[in-house]
């Protein structure tokens, strides 16, 4: 009688938080998890050796990793952590407030008497000694720490006894033992590998949804009426990088090759089995419903959880769709959900319980003279913080239960197929993941497909620059994470810091290049406010009183352009525009009439990269001096009329600088590496404006253009229509005739949004599966019609080609070009 065979797949993952620009990892998970859970899981199977298992270590966290012990990031917790109290700022502190209860405070923090203490005075809203901030800043980072090691450890078991009135030194030696412990993860999951009790996998490096990067319109496969994003994204070179260059990395940190992968998020399609099978992977892992799609058949399970086909599920099987055999596993996916949120609500001897008798029921129900194996596969880092003692009881109770079994044993999975002659066969596999076998959770939704917009036009601008490209940055950014908290189908409670993690990561792909980043990528896809980054301004008008007179008279100004300028005489600079002036805001550390009794004088030097510059100066006062508006009372406001810009281009970036002097004694300069600019504003940012701040669901865009298609595609006409009609939705019509395109699409706001910013910033924009070349020259305002027309050298392109190939146009030719938006000028906007 065989016994049954168990594989316990962990997976080990966290995005690339890092934005490469400032070294700055954006959250500390990467270094929490890992002195506890990527430490954890592995040294508990020390205590049980007949216990084998099989480890996802995703490249990216590895890397990040890395990182951390190369002191090539940092993150703003560790900052925070290492900062003396005595030099504590009133912003150092709000952040530790805010950010140092980010944990389940029940089961992690409160086991600390003085943390539930200082939980409470911080919700009591009673006043924080330095002591206070300083016990916090220990005892969050000891809550991160292995049990375990807590107990075993003689210097956090003192810190544990102790409780409190910890010093600067213990905290220091603290962190220093974070470090000690990421330092030893390497070795710890190579020499349990080595001694074959433990089997290590990998991913695609930047963990991306590969059936999407391979070709967008794979989700249709599952959802056909699915909403794609306006533009084309199909790179399967880049599907090739990343799994190559995280096969590569794989066999640099443990000096073998990996025979599996974990596919991110369990995501395959034939596609991907046939790139796997091209670089010698030998087997994979997805999800029961992503088998039964394949099969054609349901799955169907009874009232307990016990499915009526067992056989089906709990096998290897064999495919071969590019000419080399590749083995497919697929998990149990109730078994695997009750470890991930179900057995934290059990006592760990009945979780533990539970688990084995219903292993042991799934043997009952197998056929005894065939080896069977089921697969268990999961987060192996996240569902642990809900468990008593970070489930260390849950997991010794179960692997001994399943060390002394006679009738189960674990397994690798490389060890169950090298042995095993009970494989099923599969002609195809369908295209899906572990979330409800489609990629609806990554795609589909109007922030998903915005940000695969971004994305997009990114990628294909950068693609005959590759050799200058950073690729770190760009893999990063087709990571499955951003998108998987895109769309109100997942929140995280943190979703505009992924978002703007996000597009640092496509902005840093741009510099990398020597381009600015387009505006676009300053808008916030989750539109709401971002919290940190520079955003150049929209179109408003403030009152220059020296007041700010309500919450949102700034709020479509730039961010605070001053990130480090602590303990300065300016802590915060703003600029924005209307149609009329420029206009700055500067917050002071204290009053800004204070300073009126005193002799200060601000100069701004406007400058251009073709030299023409201008300074203006001004005392600081309340009177306005040469036409300029100046408010003085608790902040400075100041208006510039546009006309003091008459010698620079319109088009050209606009560089600026601040310096204050007291007398004639310079005080303080404003300035930045990158260099503080704006452009001078127009039309379209006009109706860029109009198009961010519309918040009427009802209203949608129809597009009907006419396009002439060659190697690429060129605008000969198009009207844009915004209204409120009931219109299908993703409906896009296509007529294609003597190299004509006739297309009605319609789209959404915010996709409008992007092809106006494209437009402005690019010079093309995505449509269909190709791009636009659009050379804007002028943009006027006509009855309320927006009329975008390019320059003067692809009207003269449209008018001979159009004349050569004796085409028949419904369109009159002073129109050849031109693009118009109806419905902007309306009383809605």
């Amino acid at each position: 009688m065989s016994k049954l065979y168990v594989s316990f797949i962990w997976h080990m993952h966290q995005p690339y938080y890092k934005d490469n620009s400032e070294n700055l990892s954006m959250f500390p998970w990467v270094r929490l998890h890992g002195i506890k859970n990527y430490y954890n899981m592995v040294s508990i199977l020390k205590e049980f050796p007949k216990i084998r298992q099989t480890f996802n270590l995703v490249p990216g966290l590895l890397l990040q990793i890395k990182e951390y012990l190369e002191g090539k990031t940092t993150d703003l917790w560790l900052e925070k952590t290492l900062k003396r109290v005595s030099e504590l700022d009133d912003k150092d502190k709000k952040f530790i407030l805010d950010n140092f209860f980010l944990l389940n405070k029940e089961k992690m923090g409160f086991i600390f008497p003085r943390f539930k203490e200082l939980y409470h005075k911080k919700i009591n809203r009673e006043e924080y000694t330095p002591q206070d901030f300083l016990d916090l800043q220990v005892l969050y980072n000891l809550a991160w720490f292995d049990p375990d090691l807590r107990k075993r450890d003689s210097f956090l078991n003192h810190l544990v006894g102790k409780g409190r009135n910890f010093t600067e030194e213990e905290k220091r030696k603290l962190i220093d033992k974070q470090f000690e412990i990421l330092g030893k993860l390497f070795s710890l999951y190579k020499t349990l590998q080595e001694s074959g009790q433990i089997e290590i996998i990998f991913s695609p490096f930047f963990h991306p949804i590969m059936p999407l990067l391979i070709d967008i319109n794979s989700a249709k496969v599952s959802t056909p009426e699915l909403p794609l994003p306006f533009d084309y994204f199909s790179f399967i070179e880049d599907a090739e990088k990343q799994l190559l260059l995280g096969k590569d990395y794989y066999k640099e940190i443990f000096n073998r090759e990996s025979l599996g992968i974990w596919p991110s998020e369990q995501a395959i399609s034939p596609e991907f089995i046939k790139l796997i099978s091209k670089f010698g992977i030998k087997w994979f892992v997805s999800d029961e419903k992503v088998l039964f799609k394949s099969l054609g058949e349901k799955i169907i399970r009874d009232r307990e959880g016990f499915i009526s086909e067992p056989e089906v599920l709990y096998k290897p099987y064999k495919i071969n769709l590019g000419g080399k055999e590749v083995f497919g596993v697929f998990r149990d996916q109730f078994l695997s959900d009750r470890i991930g949120f179900v057995y934290m609500n059990y006592s760990p001897e009945d979780g533990a319980k539970d688990l084995y008798s219903r292993l042991l029921k799934i043997k009952k129900s197998l056929p005894q003279n065939l080896e069977f194996l089921v697969t268990i596969a999961l987060d192996g880092e996240n569902c642990w913080e809900y468990y008593d003692n970070d489930g260390r009881e849950f997991l010794r109770n179960l692997y001994s239960l399943l060390s002394d079994s006679e009738e189960i044993e674990t397994t690798t999975v490389k060890d169950f197929i090298e042995k095993t002659q009970n494989f099923g066969e599969l002609n195809n596999v369908f295209t899906g993941s572990w979330i409800n076998a489609d990629l609806t959770t990554w795609i589909g939704e109007i922030e998903e497909n915005v940000a695969w917009e971004y994305l997009t036009i990114t990628r294909k601008l950068v693609e005959k620059r590759e050799d200058q490209v950073d690729w770190i940055s760009l893999m990063a950014a087709e990571g499955s994470d951003w998108f998987w908290w895109y769309g109100d189908d997942q929140e995280s409670g943190y979703d505009e810091i992924f978002d703007d993690i996000f597009r640092a990561h496509l902005k840093n792909v741009y510099r990398s290049i020597g381009k600015d980043y387009p505006s676009f990528l300053d808008f916030p896809i989750v539109f709401r406010n971002p919290l940190w980054r520079n955003r150049k301004s929209l179109i408003f008008t403030p009152h220059i009183d020296g007041i700010i007179t309500s919450e949102d008279e700034w709020a479509l100004s730039s961010l605070n352009l001053l990130r480090n300028n602590k303990g300065k005489l300016v802590t915060g600079l703003y600029f924005g525009y209307d149609f009329k002036n420029l206009y700055f805001r500067l917050d002071l550390k204290d009053k800004a009439i204070n300073y009126l009794s005193e002799d200060y004088r601000i100069f701004i030097n406007f400058y251009s990269k073709d030299k023409t510059d201008y300074t203006l100066s001004l005392k600081l006062e309340k009177n306005p001096t040469d036409n300029v508006l100046i408010g003085v009372k608790d902040i400075i406001e100041i208006g510039i009329p546009w006309e003091k810009f008459s010698g620079f281009d319109r088009r050209s970036k606009i560089y600026f600088e601040i310096e204050l002097y007291k007398n004639t004694e310079r005080v303080e300069k404003l300035e930045d590496e990158e260099k503080f600019f704006f452009r001078i504003p127009n039309l379209m940012d006009e109706i860029i404006t109009k198009l961010f701040l519309s918040k009427n669901p009802s209203q949608k865009v129809e597009i009907s253009t006419i396009l002439i298609s060659r190697k690429n595609l060129y605008n000969l006409y198009s009207k844009i229509n915004v209204t409120q009609d009931i219109l299908q939705r993703d409906f896009t019509e296509v007529e294609n005739r003597d190299k004509i395109l006739k297309v009605t699409k319609h789209i959404s706001l915010r996709e409008l949004l992007f092809l106006i910013q494209s437009i402005n910033d690019l010079r093309a924009f995505g449509f269909l599966n190709g791009y636009v070349l659009y050379p804007i020259g002028k943009v006027s305002k006509i009855d309320g019609i927006y009329v975008l027309e390019p320059k003067n050298i692809l009207v003269k392109f449209l008018e001979k080609y159009v004349e050569k190939e004796k085409l028949v146009i419904p369109v009159e030719k002073n129109k050849f070009g031109r693009i118009e938006i109806y419905g902007l000028g309306t009383g809605i906007f």
